[in-house]
C-alpha cells in the first residue's frame, strides 16, 4: 500500500534519493509551499467530465487540483511556492490504466514505451494506478502478469481501485501521504537531497524524450525480448546504445558462446541470465 505507513518506513538512503524542493534555513515546507494536484487535461473519466472530478477531489479533501496537458503521465504534482509563485516537481507521478484500457495497450505494445517514457521522465515513484476488475476483461491473466513485471520487476508502485470515484479518493489519499513526506523530511533532506525540477525545466526535459534517437529504438527492441524488462533494456543500451555495438563486443569474445550468453549478466545486475541469455540469441539470430 502506497501511502503514510510506506513513506514512513523508507529507509533514510531512500528517503535522501526523493528531489526536494529549494529550502531556506528553519523554513517549514507548509509554511513555503502549497501542494497542488495536476491531472493531465487528456485523461478521462467515463461519464464524468474533468470539472467535476476536480471539484469531488476538492470538496473531499481540501486541495488544489488543476488541469494541464502533461508531458508525461496523466497525474503529478508540484510544490508551488507561496511567495515566487514558482511550481517545482515533486518527486511522484501516476500512469491511469483502467483494465480496458490496458489489455488493449499490453496487446499493441503501446504500455511498454509508456512505461519506458516514465522511467526516463526524471522522477523516483512511478506508480501504475490500474482501475476497475482485471477478471471481467477476457486477457485478465495478461493483465495480472503485466501488473506483476511491472512491481516486482520494473519498480513501479502498482495501485488498484475498482473505478473511477475510488481513483479520486486515491489521488486524495495520495496527496495528504505526500503532503505529510514532505512536511516531515524537508527540512532533513533539503541539503542532501536531489534538487526538484521546476515545471518548465520538467517540460522541456520530456519534450527531449520525444526526440527518438537510435538507443530508444534499440532499447524498445530489447523489450520484446522474453525476461528483459524496461529496467534491463535501459541497462544494455546505457552500455551498448546500438545493436551494432553490442554485436562488436560478442565478436570480442572470440566464439565463446558460454561467455557471450553471460556477458550482459556480468555486465550489469539489472540483466538476469535468461534475459542476457535471449539477448545474445537475438543478435545471433539462433533459434
Amino acid at each position: 500500500m502506497f501511502g503514510q505507513q510506506s513513506f514512513s518506513a523508507m529507509g533514510s538512503a531512500e528517503k535522501s534519493l526523493l528531489a526536494m524542493p529549494p529550502h531556506q534555513s528553519n523554513e517549514s515546507f507548509l509554511k513555503a509551499y502549497e501542494v497542488v494536484l495536476i491531472l493531465d487535461d487528456r485523461d478521462t473519466f467515463g461519464p464524468r467530465s474533468r470539472r467535476k472530478v476536480v471539484d469531488n477531489i476538492r470538496s473531499q479533501f481540501n486541495i488544489p487540483v488543476e488541469i494541464k496537458l502533461l508531458p508525461v503521465g496523466d497525474a503529478l504534482w508540484i510544490a508551488r511556492h507561496k511567495e515566487l509563485d514558482t511550481d517545482y516537481v515533486l518527486d511522484f507521478i501516476v500512469e491511469r490504466k483502467n483494465v480496458d484500457n490496458l489489455l488493449g495497450s499490453i496487446k499493441d505494445n503501446r504500455y511498454k514505451d509508456q512505461k519506458l517514457r516514465l522511467k526516463k521522465c526524471g522522477l523516483r515513484k512511478l506508480i501504475y494506478l490500474v482501475e476497475g476488475d482485471v477478471n471481467t476483461v477476457d486477457g485478465s491473466e495478461s493483465v495480472k502478469t503485466a501488473c506483476f513485471t511491472t512491481e516486482v520487476l520494473e519498480g513501479f508502485d502498482v495501485q488498484r481501485t475498482t473505478g473511477y470515484a475510488d481513483t479520486e479518493k486515491k489521488y486524495g489519499h495520495l496527496t495528504g501521504s505526500i503532503i505529510d513526506y514532505y512536511s516531515r523530511n524537508f527540512s532533513a533532506g533539503a541539503d542532501t537531497s536531489r534538487l526538484c525540477l521546476t515545471y518548465d525545466e520538467f517540460v522541456k526535459r520530456c519534450s527531449d524524450l520525444e526526440k527518438v534517437t537510435m538507443s530508444d529504438i534499440f532499447a524498445l527492441q530489447l523489450m520484446q525480448v522474453p525476461q528483459v524488462t524496461e529496467e534491463a533494456a535501459l541497462a544494455v543500451t546505457s552500455l551498448y546504445p546500438t545493436l551494432l555495438s553490442l554485436a562488436k563486443a560478442y565478436t570480442m569474445l572470440d566464439g565463446d558462446k558460454r561467455a557471450q550468453e553471460k556477458m550482459l549478466k556480468n555486465k550489469s545486475d539489472m540483466v538476469n541470465a535468461g534475459a542476457s541469455k535471449n539477448i545474445f540469441k537475438l543478435i545471433w539470430a539462433e533459434g
